[in-house]
């Protein structure tokens, strides 16, 4: 009843202290002190003196010089109202104003006020505003506010102004709370002399609100629920005056937000962090008890398994902060031994485990300043799928504390998946990936044509997997997916499907029934390339293409081998990602290749992604040698029947020509010892020409094509120009008109081995003359003279005359004749009938 008594006081006097006005030296304002939005009846005499008005300038604006953005009538200097319709958006400082005579005497400083809470657990030294706290810690409250300024206002004798609240779960309202030693201390009336205040001595315990404080009765004087904390200004009746925009209290101006606290009672609660957990992935218990209280942990009711493979509950990881574990295992006096609320006769905690590494499954704990303590536990393969209970206990006295939760292990999940549309050619990369739930590896091996019947290794799929040794393993990523790059080149297996396996164990084929597993399936190509050229008839100067697909993603490209008389040209050539290529001899190269027949093999590196067949040079280590001869094709050479043997002489004396050099390398690739493929063509260089069709004669006003035939590549320009045979140079006297045209064309494809061109001609304002046409090729490498030239004439305009006749007297026909006895027979019945 004391205690009651003495707290009913303090409510008392708190509720007298709110009633009865604020000390006068609260309201004193000395000149350029802080005055807050919503005070009123403060003193302002010593900061505005004798002047009558005061006036705001905003940012940016300059006191000294510029017109004031806001003035306002100073009133009655001695109870001045900082009203929120004036001041709002307005703060900083005014100055006193007298129409500009006297400038940068400022009166005070116009201060939005702020006001937040806090709780702070004086044992965890933390805010622990919104959690729950276990009954028996003390509490303390953070107040943040800009109005602490006013401790320093004149005369000011450490008067509240901060009211702090605590409300009951009911409704009821505490003015003072009990601290450790039994004093109540007050929450009204807080003098907060610093934006940042604590209600207590901060982080310590033995100051502040213990939550587990007792009456004389020894009944909690704070019950276990939830708590309302909050704080309010009072000051100057501010609270009442600055509301927000809605009518209500201003919150974070001159009341807080409703924080809360929860005080759990004398218990202890387990809650896991996942009710379901795949096998080989980890979980936790969180313990909330009595703050740095020990509590034991364990899997309860697993004793009767074997803790063997296959048949073990989750693991508590080692290693953990508060978390102790016997060491060594089983020693009889340690936290194995302790006899848990219902143990059989003679049985202890350890008995409630399985024998094997027993103390891998319980341990004692000990929760920290707040009453927690999170456990982390390990599952694996060996763990047995099922449900578990983890329970947390201690006796305190004659009384056990307790509480369980209950926590499933499944089996993992394991799956595949190839990149793309599942068909890969050989020397392609293929990536697999997939998730594994399961463990923190996944095993592969491949079945297929030829293979071990158990399955092969990625990595050399003719050698079979042998579990424990032999196998190929990729890691497991923290989200559960997998990534494993299969590089097929130089793989020893044959074109087919295969199926490859991915295991969460390291087992074959045959131990798939004890393991979770995926399976895709892959069908693997051999590669090859096409290939054809841009023209069967390449004029000199005009340029050509090789162009092709070769499948397989070669990653050196193909191999162009160009081989005439006398000429050879070797170059690789990068592949797209969809597999084409394009090789370009341009008009500077074919200008200077001989007319004739040239033979081009495009060669593929295939399986090993490797140009087993390719040129050599000789003579070109020193190019600036007059003496040797650089040869840069000088032979052929291979793998066989040693490396880089030569295979035959390309370049310079005892070489093979045109023909005979593309049979040679055809037949060396064509060798067993070359896993290389090819395809072969042809093309002639030729001359360039340009031929004209006869142009027959025309008169004035004509229309007409001019054409002819060329064996320059399509798309090449011809410039024609048709001009007066007669024209040249004149006398001064003379008239020199032009008669004629001129303009570009493109050469188009024909159908009968050479392309076309044409030119339009229209004579309406030609004279009448002999003209001569001209046509030659435009950017033609080395062979800009090829033109060709022909007559025709153009005459004058004879307009056709057409005949004038008369058409000639007929007569009737027989048939005419015929008619007309006709009708005359027809009238005569119709007389007669009549």
């Amino acid at each position: 009843m004391t205690k009651r008594f003495s707290l009913a006081l303090i409510a008392l006097v708190a509720l007298a202290m709110l009633i009865l006005p604020a000390s006068a030296a609260v309201n004193q304002i000395a000149q350029g002190g802080d005055v807050f939005i919503g005070e009123e009846g403060l003193v302002v005499t010593a900061a505005v003196g004798n002047f009558t008005q005061i006036a705001w300038f905003a940012s940016g604006t300059t006191p000294a010089t510029d017109t004031p953005n806001s003035i306002v009538s100073v009133g009655n200097a001695a109870s001045f109202y900082v009203a929120p319709a004036d001041f709002v958006g307005k703060t900083g400082n005014w100055y006193v104003w007298d129409g500009g005579v006297t400038r940068n005497a400022v009166a005070f400083n116009v201060v939005d006020p702020t006001i937040d809470i806090k709780i702070w657990d004086q044992n965890a030294k933390k805010d622990v505003t919104g959690k729950q706290v276990p009954a028996g810690n003390v509490e303390n409250f953070r107040v943040e506010t800009n109005t602490y300024s006013v401790t320093k206002r004149p005369g000011y004798a450490n008067e509240g102004f901060v009211n702090i609240k605590v409300k009951t779960a009911d409704g009821a309202t505490y003015t003072a709370l009990e601290e450790p030693s039994g004093a109540a201390k007050m929450l009204t009336g807080q003098s907060v002399n610093q934006s940042l205040w604590y209600w207590a001595v901060p982080d310590n315990v033995n100051f502040g609100w213990y939550t587990e404080a007792n009456d004389d009765a020894g009944a909690r004087l704070y019950k276990a629920g939830t708590y309302a904390v909050s704080a309010e200004l009072s000051l100057n009746k501010i609270k009442d005056n600055y509301k927000a925009p809605d009518g209500t209290d201003y919150s974070g101006k001159t009341v807080t937000a409703l924080k809360t606290i929860a005080i759990t009672g004398d218990t202890v609660k387990i809650e896991a962090s996942k009710d379901t957990v795949v096998r080989g992935n980890q979980f936790s218990v969180t313990v909330t008890g009595r703050a740095n209280e020990f509590y034991y942990v364990w899997v309860k009711g697993t004793g009767s398994m074997s803790g063997g493979q296959g048949d073990q509950p989750p693991q508590i990881a080692t290693n953990q902060d508060s978390v102790n574990q016997d060491s060594p295992c089983g020693v009889s006096s340690g936290i194995g031994n302790y006899v848990y609320q219902g143990a059989p006769p003679n049985k202890t905690l350890k008995d409630d485990v399985p024998n094997q590494s027993s103390c891998s499954y319980y341990a004692q704990i000990k929760t920290s300043a707040s009453g927690t303590r999170t456990i982390g536990f390990l599952t694996g393969d060996n763990t047995d799928d099922k449900k578990y209970t983890i329970r947390v206990e201690n006796k305190f006295g004659s009384q056990y504390k307790s509480d369980e939760v209950d926590v499933k292990v499944e089996k993992g999940t394991v799956t595949v998946v190839a990149a793309g549309d599942q068909s890969y050619f050989l020397g392609q990369e293929v990536k697999l990936s997939g998730t594994n739930s399961e463990t923190d590896n996944v095993y592969l091996f491949i079945t297929g044509p030829n293979l071990p019947g158990n399955g092969g290794l990625m990595t050399d799929p003719r050698s079979p997997v042998i579990p424990g040794y032999q196998y190929t393993v990729t890691d497991v990523n923290d989200d559960n997916t997998w990534e494993y790059k299969w590089q097929t080149a130089n793989l020893n297996i044959d074109a087919g499907t295969y199926t490859v396996y991915a295991s969460a164990t390291d087992v074959n084929k045959d131990g798939l029934s004890d393991a979770q597993y995926g399976t895709v399936s892959v069908i693997i190509r051999k590669p090859f390339v096409t290939a054809q050229a841009s023209q069967s008839t390449v004029a000199q100067g005009d340029d050509m293409y090789v162009r092709g697909v070769a499948e397989g993603d070669p990653s050196e490209g193909v191999a162009i081998w160009i081989m005439g008389k006398n000429k050879v040209l070797y170059n690789t050539e990068s592949v797209n990602d969809d597999g084409s290529f394009e090789y370009e001899v341009d008009g500077g190269m074919t200008s200077g290749m001989s007319s004739g027949q040239y033979f081009v093999v495009v060669q593929h590196p295939m399986y090993n992604d490797q140009l087993d067949v390719k040129p050599q040079a000789e003579g070109c280590e020193s190019p600036d040698n007059p003496a040797t001869t650089c040869y840069p094709y000088r032979y052929v050479v291979g793998p066989y029947p040693t490396a880089n043997s030569v295979l035959f002489t390309l370049e310079g004396a005892g070489s093979l020509q045109g023909s005979d050099a593309a049979n040679a390398l055809t037949v060396a690739l064509d060798n067993s010892m070359v896993d290389d493929t090819y395809t072969k063509l042809q093309f002639l260089i030729e001359v360039p020409e340009i031929n004209i069709l006869p142009v027959p004669e025309a008169m004035i006003g004509d229309k007409f094509e001019i054409k002819g035939t060329t064996n320059l590549a399509v798309d090449d320009e011809l410039l024609v120009e048709v001009y007066s045979s007669s024209f040249g140079p004149t006398e001064k006297t003379q008239a020199g008109e032009f008669s004629g045209s001129s303009g570009s064309v493109k050469v188009v494809k024909g159908t009968e081995g050479f392309n076309t061109w044409s030119f339009p001609v229209d004579t309406t304002t030609f004279k009448p003359d002999e003209y001569i046409t001209s046509v030659s090729a435009i950017g033609l490498q080395g062979a800009n003279d090829v033109t060709a030239t022909t007559l025709f004439n153009v005459v004058e305009f004879v307009p056709t005359t057409v005949p004038t006749t008369v058409p000639p007297t007929t007569t009737p026909g027989f048939g005419a004749l015929v008619a007309l006895i006709g009708l005359g027979a027809v009238a005569f019945l119709i007389v007669r009938k009549h």
